[in-house]
């Protein structure tokens, strides 16, 4: 009797608790559904500003600009003027002028409105110009300003060529004093930019300086003009012996 009346009582309170749940599932349907917005539209979730990324000079320290005022060659602004290390450039009447925070479009415009007197076109180029050295076995070894564009044939031109037939299969490029290539003739053969090489201001291109030659070299290069004057020696001779005998 006890246990028929404790599965009783069981089933009821399951009965209870199952009551409970179906009537409190209204309330926790009403609290999912989404506020009322009042006739007004919800605020959008505003983007993420995107910071416009600042414009690299094309003029480094170090480097240096050319400047052309095309058809007026004679003008005073038609030269290279070299960049300071702290971004500055001696400009004819104006002085020390930074131009390292500028882009070309700007600096093109500042000369346009500062030298506007002096001009008598209103046509300015500005061209950004890295310096290399040429060094070793050339006709003209020397620190070149030289357009980044330009290709390292166009550099050796300027150097006046090599002294040695062999002076481009033994050139080397370095860089603070370690080799960066010594394999430049695939570059001279595809006419490949010293931009596109990945040259900077400061690189140096050594080329062969040739050797000393020996003294055999020596003999064996003046012997030609030896056996010259020797044969035009003893034509002489023989032909004054010739003109004694036949007296």
């Amino acid at each position: 009797m006890y246990s028929k009346y404790f599965g009783k009582s069981v089933y009821q309170v399951l009965g209870v608790v199952l009551s409970g749940l179906i009537l409190l599932l209204p309330v926790v349907s009403l609290k999912a559904m989404p506020a009322p917005h009042d006739g007004q539209p919800s605020p959008k979730k505003q983007p993420k500003a995107i910071s416009k990324p600042q414009t690299q000079s094309p003029f480094v320290p170090g480097d240096a600009v050319f400047i052309s005022t095309f058809p007026d060659t004679t003008s005073f602004l038609n030269n290279i003027f070299p960049i300071d290390d702290r971004g500055y450039v001696e400009l004819p009447i104006l002085g020390k002028v930074k131009i390292s925070h500028m882009t070309e479009a700007e600096f093109k415009q500042f000369l346009k409105e500062n030298f506007q007197d002096y001009l008598r076109y209103p046509y300015i180029y500005v061209k950004p110009m890295i310096r290399i050295s040429v060094l070793g076995g050339v006709f003209r070894p020397s620190l070149y300003y030289v357009d980044p564009h330009q290709s390292l044939w166009e550099v050796l031109y300027m150097a006046g060529g090599t002294i040695d037939e062999d002076g481009l299969k033994q050139m080397r490029w370095e860089r603070d004093g370690e080799v960066v290539e010594d394999d430049l003739i695939p570059y001279l053969q595809n006419g490949t930019s010293l931009k596109a090489m990945g040259f900077r201001s400061g690189d140096q291109i050594w080329v062969r300086t040739p050797t000393k030659p020996t003294l055999l070299e020596e003999i064996m290069r003046y012997t030609p003009l030896v056996t010259m004057a020797v044969t035009i020696t003893t034509l002489w001779l023989t032909y004054q012996r010739t003109f004694y005998l036949g007296r």
